[in-house]
């Protein structure tokens, strides 16, 4: 039903960035898949495969309406190419308002539920901002989405002798504040509420219709965070975890009129910030944190495509940084061990 990745992922990064690839030569990433793909197996099988071995559950985490391709993002796909006049009004990505691809959508989750040995799946309604046509009046529709997906995913349970599959949202950093707000620790300001999305999250969490909601801003700097509070209120009472979104991306990294040099300085800095908004979250009554965008350090010449040089300046493409975030992503779940980083002096 769903497209595979490598089918059409060069022409359309030819098309959209051209000269991005040397002549005669594909895009590094649907190259891999292919190979996975004539071994038999697949990115996603092969998670699965390391998921079992270290007792971790694992969803399949859909990025609901990307439009990372721009206008190219539909030229991605089969049901895209052909469907073209179902696309939301001035965006690059398709309408579930219409009843043909809604039945797509369904069809691609419940096909992944069947086939794949996954612990639910998650609706990432944070890659972009644009979900459905007119979401103040069509809300319903993606509500009836996630709850007949979260049927679909329990009928699939009890044919596979399961508990339960889980559903998780990504979901906007307020309910319903007005483009502008300024959202807790500051530097955030003009993002998107749940409202304005489509995201009806307040029946979710009443009706359960959802394992778990995680608020997060869409490209925020340190030290802002969502509106925890405002979920885990509404989450009082019922079987629905509240997991807020920590970015680990600095303000003050990656400016470039005013670039900060990589030092142990500049890294307890970034460090003591995340800290800070994780234990923030944690105060406003978050049951954990989950992440978004962390970096993962590999030494150069590890692994293709590692940088063979990391910028001195701090940012994403410092080794510095990337270090940081490995020190820190494991100890993101413990209140304890955070507390044990804001007092601690070492890196």
């Amino acid at each position: 039903m769903a497209t595979p990745w490598d089918k059409y992922l060069t022409e359309v990064v030819g098309k959209v960035w051209p000269g991005s690839l040397p002549a005669g030569t594909e895009d590094h990433s649907a190259a891999a898949m292919k190979t996975l793909f004539a071994a038999g197996t697949d990115c996603l099988k092969i998670t699965i495969e390391a998921r079992r071995e270290r007792g971790v559950a694992i969803v399949a985490s859909y990025r609901m309406n990307a439009e990372d391709f721009y206008q190219g993002e539909l030229d991605l796909f089969d049901f895209g190419r052909q469907h073209k006049e179902w696309r939301i009004p001035g965006a690059n990505c398709l309408d579930p308002a219409h009843p043909e691809v809604f039945a797509h959508w369904l069809e691609i989750f419940t096909e992944v539920a069947n086939d794949f040995d996954i612990d639910g799946i998650e609706f990432d309604f944070r890659r972009w901002t644009h979900m459905i046509s007119d979401p103040l009046k069509n809300h319903p529709i993606l509500t009836k989405m996630v709850r007949q997906t979260q049927k679909m995913l329990q009928e699939t349970a009890r044919r596979k002798r399961r508990d339960r599959l889980l559903l998780g949202v990504r979901v906007g950093p307020s309910l319903d504040d007005p483009v502008g707000m300024e959202y807790p620790g500051g530097q955030v300001k003009n993002d998107i509420s749940c409202r304005a999305l489509g995201l009806d999250v307040k029946t979710w969490i009443e009706e359960e219709l959802v394992d778990y909601v995680c608020p997060s801003l869409f490209w925020p700097r340190l030290p802002g965070i969502p509106k925890t509070s405002e979920l885990v209120a509404l989450a009082t009472n019922k079987n629905v975890g509240v997991y807020p979104t920590v970015f680990p991306l600095p303000a003050w990294a990656e400016d470039a009129k005013n670039p900060v040099t990589d030092s142990p300085q500049t890294r307890r800095r970034h460090r003591d910030e995340i800290v800070q908004a994780a234990l923030r979250c944690y105060e406003d009554g978050a049951d954990g944190i989950s992440t978004f965008n962390w970096s993962t350090y590999f030494p150069p010449g590890t692994v293709k495509q590692s940088p063979a040089k990391y910028s001195e300046n701090y940012g994403r493409s410092n080794a510095g940084y990337q270090k940081v975030l490995m020190a820190l992503h494991p100890k993101l779940g413990s209140k304890e061990a955070l507390r044990q980083e804001a007092s601690s002096t070492r890196l």
